[in-house]
């Protein structure tokens, strides 16, 4: 699976802005988590390809898909709805991203608190990913621990877009994956193809929102979150090398992917992802991300790489 975040596979007018083709870029992501039922009878779906044939099928965006075929069988009315709190997930094989996607959910558990779905995804017959996910009825309590968001970070206004970024080092991801346009806006704190670098901790940093305003269904903010958890995130077990995975001999997939859902969020506001690589051996390595927003660590995600230098 490839680990940069898939983008518009639509060619973009030459006159386009930038800010208009982030939100036509958006409104392909959007299009790509609205999956069709199959049958009326069984939980099962299909989702479109992302349209890219570079580098196989981005891992965000089977992960997403996911995560949208196990919402529709939950019970998402108002005053009832549970919210994502988990995923965890396995790439089992390479996807093709110029495939439709098949899923089917099992229906695992229905609690009163909590319930389980287990989402399988198939291309030509063949299983590429399986994803457990739970969903929880939001509670209070007196339990309220946070982790505060890093002092020093710089608002995303001043920081480049990626787009600037790579107009500085050229396309380091091949021409498709540097050059097309990602469906959010995206701010580079720290990453090896930034002004900055890497971080302090041997990572990638990163700002980002939707350009539009989503509506207020928190499945939709949960899939496009869920999406960009996997942006970049295998690439920091690599970042201390000062190689990039298209490097000669270099070969980088994600294994696996475990997302917790601390609070809800907004995916068109923004939120900082600090993502730092946490250990490294026998050609595997695991990398963290930490999500902000307003100040509030709202997701943490982990993922297990496969990394052959």
């Amino acid at each position: 699976m490839s680990d940069t975040a898939a983008g518009s596979a639509e060619p973009t007018p030459a006159d386009a802005s930038p800010a208009d083709a982030t939100r036509a870029a958006l409104e392909d992501l959007l299009d790509l988590l609205d999956l069709q039922r199959t049958d009326d009878d069984a939980d099962t779906f299909r989702g479109k390809g992302s349209g890219f044939d570079e580098f196989g099928l981005y891992g965000g965006h089977v992960l997403a898909q996911a995560v949208v075929a196990a919402q529709r069988t939950t019970d998402r009315r108002a005053g009832q709805e549970r919210l994502l709190n988990s995923v965890h997930a396995v790439f089992l094989r390479g996807g093709d991203g110029m495939a439709d996607v098949d899923y089917t959910v099992e229906r695992v558990r229905d609690g009163r608190a909590f319930c389980t779905r287990r989402t399988q995804a198939h291309q030509f017959d063949r299983l590429i990913f399986e994803l457990m996910a739970t969903f929880h009825v939001p509670e209070t309590g007196r339990v309220s621990i946070d982790c505060p968001m890093p002092e020093g970070v710089a608002p995303p206004e001043s920081l480049p877009t990626y787009q600037e970024c790579i107009a500085q080092v050229g396309p380091i991801f091949g021409e498709q994956w540097s050059y097309m346009t990602r469906p959010v806006e995206y701010r580079l704190a720290h990453a090896p193809w930034a002004p900055t670098g890497p971080s302090p901790r041997g990572g990638i940093d990163y700002w980002f929102r939707v350009p539009r305003r989503l509506p207020d269904d928190p499945a939709v903010h949960e899939a496009v979150i869920a999406y960009m958890s996997d942006d970049c995130l295998a690439d920091n077990v690599i970042v201390p090398y000062g190689v990039t995975w298209l490097d000669e001999g270099i070969h980088v997939v994600s294994l696996d992917h475990a997302m917790w859902f601390h609070a809800p969020a907004r995916a068109d506001e923004w939120i900082y992802c600090e993502q730092r690589p946490l250990t490294a051996g026998g050609n595997r390595g695991t990398a963290q991300a930490r999500f902000w927003q307003h100040g509030r660590l709202v997701a943490t995600a982990v993922q297990e790489a496969l990394a052959r230098l």
